[in-house]
């Protein structure tokens, strides 16, 4: 567990711009992974520096330069500092599935609003429809697993609280590694962020690095639509409130069977890799 946070700590920087930093739209015209750099037409802009029309090469984090946005629409927060303009919290806007996510998502807001106070999604029940953006910058849905058996968690990025979401994805790597051990390579494995404002594909991807996840059958899901988010919090029964500069919230783990119903749910951050494991051994 040392390793694996060691690792994520070494990867992922914490964000440390001190610069204004203004929300722009554009489109990817190329893209140097290398370089770490970025050219973008600009489409909108909040920055009086960088005008609709303009075309700029902008630095991007490591995460964000191996992402195939080349020909796509991008938001993101541009601020100039050490003599060049930056990009960060980069998420796309246009690309397969980016109408269909959409949709999915306005049945979503209309479900969750007649919802309830007491209701959300316990062991037994079936999952909502919803879609996210993947650590590839992939428009996805949810329906998409459907013959897959998963084990799906709730974390954010920035999360410091050690027995919390480190020690959370830190135990989800780990049950990658011991079901293949196990020859249960079927399983996958779904984490989803509720900081919006942060954890874009890119961060998602270098967070997968820096605990050692294997992202052929983990899937690391995000949404710059904060009432998106809210509403699979709401969903899922997960509490969150903004306080101190973090996110305090409560947790549950799910195992989720080949038909989308949740077989197995466990509340709190004390749930261990065996008991996963075992409950996923009894699906069919």
């Amino acid at each position: 567990m040392l390793l694996r946070t060691c690792l994520f700590l070494l990867l992922v920087p914490v964000l440390t711009i001190t610069a204004h930093a203004a929300t722009i739209q554009g489109r990817v015209v190329s893209i140097d992974s290398e370089a770490r750099r970025y050219v973008l037409e600009i489409l909108k802009s909040a920055e009086t520096k960088l005008k609709v029309g303009d075309v700029v090469s902008m630095q991007v984090g490591p995460g964000d330069a191996g992402l195939e946005y080349t020909g796509r629409e991008i938001r993101a927060e541009a601020a100039y500092y050490s003599k060049r303009w930056n990009l960060e919290t980069v998420f796309p806007l246009t690309g397969d599935g980016a109408q269909g996510m959409r949709d999915v998502n306005a049945q979503l807001r209309k479900t969750t609003a007649t919802m309830s106070r007491r209701k959300f999604v316990r062991q037994g029940d079936f999952l909502p429809d919803f879609g996210m953006i993947n650590q590839n910058g992939d428009f996805v849905q949810i329906r998409s697993m459907r013959g897959k058996p998963f084990v799906m968690n709730f974390i954010f990025t920035r999360c410091q609280a050690p027995t919390m979401c480190p020690a959370s994805t830190t135990r989800m790597s780990e049950m990658q590694d011991l079901a293949r051990e196990q020859g249960m390579e079927g399983l996958h494995y779904v984490t989803i962020s509720f900081d919006p404002e942060f954890d874009s594909p890119g961060v998602l991807t270098q967070y997968a690095k820096g605990y050692a996840i294997e992202t052929d059958n983990f899937h690391l899901l995000t949404n710059s639509d904060s009432q998106v988010v809210e509403d699979l919090l709401r969903q899922f029964g997960i509490m969150t409130i903004e306080e101190d500069g973090t996110i305090n919230h409560t947790m549950a783990t799910l195992l989720v069977d080949k038909n989308g119903r949740v077989a197995f749910r466990k509340e709190g951050s004390r749930w261990t890799v065996k008991e996963f494991l075992t409950e996923a051994s009894k699906l069919n």
